[in-house]
């Protein structure tokens, strides 16, 4: 059982706050959000201050916060408000401040239906619909994808008429409420995104020491009625490693949504499912070792000795292995240097591209918007180091880590062959829309 609930925003303002027992100190808020700022770093999920203990969790920027003085389960707790997140999500359209503020009646709804004295009750939107009347306010939500969501090729089945063939990634950011009021002048839409979040560990060689990859398919239904959906994914999917298995796309595990019925899927990789209210994950699975397709990103380091006094060129070259067609977004190349190094300069090959060097941490942070595929990119470190301590630059530097984001594209080669909407009695055309995203986990180059 939990004793407070609150969300607090990036500068620790208390925008939701809600005392279901009364046994915890008044402006429990203000201590968690001061000794979460001694940590500097990543806090820990859990911890406690005198008798009460603390446990949080930070979607977009926000963080949602609960207390107790009893020894309940952490799992539970964390569990409990990753739901309520979602909850917010699915009835707000979009998770920001902004939402919260402008919906802060119906969050305060919700919480009183999903948390009863403690005790958390309902806390998925398919069984809460009954017990929410406020309606949301719509709010324009902020992202950061480059890439919006593409049309479902199987949709053109369906008829000849010219419709868009794409939409912004912020278009699925509506309120859940617009599917269960049933508003005549609205869409039947659901949204896919396949994701697929890449650790992978390169060796001085540039050989891979280490390649897994975490996926997941969610799902987001804006469809009327309770029509039944059908998902194909590639028919020479494999669940399980086996030796000898050749091309095929094999996968070491996976699970699916609780609605999923997997009678079709061992003969012909179908899902078929009645898709529950809000967002929620159809399928998680795991792959390792080799890939489909290629990785995304390899990084190359060498090194110049100049005439310079204590002067050393560092060139990082970044190539980009993707097709010419698709692009990556929002790179940052972090590349440590030596502890020795005094200062650091930089010279850039193209524009769209910036330098930060951090120096307490000793760190150079190479960022660029967008790349192409296909291309390479180069970047020259100009560091400077006492006489003495040059010979050891290349000793010294490394190792060398990526963080990015690849639309339209996953490594694993995983795709979703067609999505059909069925339902007796109703003859409509529902709009259907995929997007795929690689991002990194972690992507670490030793050099």
């Amino acid at each position: 059982m939990i004793s407070q609930l609150f969300i607090l925003t990036p500068r620790g303002d208390t925008v939701v706050a809600k005392d279901y027992r009364g046994d915890c100190p008044r402006g429990t808020s203000d201590i968690f959000f001061r000794k979460l700022r001694s940590y500097g770093g990543d806090p820990p999920p859990i911890f406690s201050i005198e008798t009460v203990h603390f446990i949080h969790i930070k979607r977009n920027g926000l963080y949602f916060v609960c207390t107790t003085k009893f020894n309940i389960a952490p799992t539970m707790a964390l569990e409990l408000l990753t739901r309520l997140s979602n909850l917010c999500k699915d009835y707000c359209g979009v998770l920001t401040e902004e939402s919260i503020r402008l919906n802060f009646v119906l969050i305060y709804e919700i919480l009183d239906e999903a948390i009863d004295f403690g005790y958390g009750q309902t806390t998925t939107t398919e069984e809460l619909k009954q017990f929410i009347y406020n309606d949301s306010v719509a709010v324009e939500g902020t992202t950061t994808d480059t890439q919006g969501f593409s049309r479902l090729s199987s949709d053109d089945g369906f008829g000849k008429r010219k419709q868009k063939k794409s939409v912004p990634s912020s278009a699925p950011n509506k309120p859940i409420s617009r599917r269960l009021t049933g508003e005549r002048d609205r869409k039947n839409e659901i949204f896919i995104d396949l994701l697929e979040r890449l650790t992978v560990l390169f060796d001085t060689n540039g050989n891979v020491l280490r390649s897994e990859i975490d996926g997941c398919i969610q799902m987001k239904s804006f469809l009327q009625g309770l029509p039944e959906l059908r998902v194909g994914l590639n028919e020479d999917l494999v669940v399980g490693k086996q030796p000898g298995m050749g091309s095929v796309i094999c996968v070491d595990d996976c699970n699916f949504h609780e609605c999923v019925n997997l009678g079709e899927f061992e003969h012909d990789r179908t899902l078929v499912l009645r898709p529950p209210d809000g967002e929620f994950t159809l399928m998680n699975y795991r792959i390792s070792g080799n890939t489909q397709h290629a990785l995304p990103f390899r990084v190359v380091l060498s090194f110049e000795d100049t005439r310079g006094y204590g002067s050393t060129d560092v060139i990082v070259r970044l190539d980009c292995d993707i097709p010419s067609k698709s692009h990556g977004s929002n790179i940052t190349v972090r590349v440590p240097l030596p502890k020795s190094v005094s200062s650091c300069a930089y010279e850039l090959g193209a524009p769209g591209q910036q330098v930060e060097y951090k120096k307490d941490e000793k760190v150079a942070i190479w960022k660029l918007n967008k790349v192409s595929g296909g291309l390479s990119y180069y970047c020259k470190l100009k560091v400077m180091t006492s006489e003495e301590d040059k010979k050891n630059v290349s000793m010294e530097v490394g190792p060398v880590s990526l963080d990015f984001e690849v639309p339209m594209y996953v490594c694993s080669g995983l795709a979703i062959r067609f999505l059909r909407v069925l339902e007796r009695g109703r003859n409509y055309v529902p709009f259907r829309w995929v997007r795929y995203i690689t991002h990194s986990d972690s992507y670490v180059f030793r050099i």
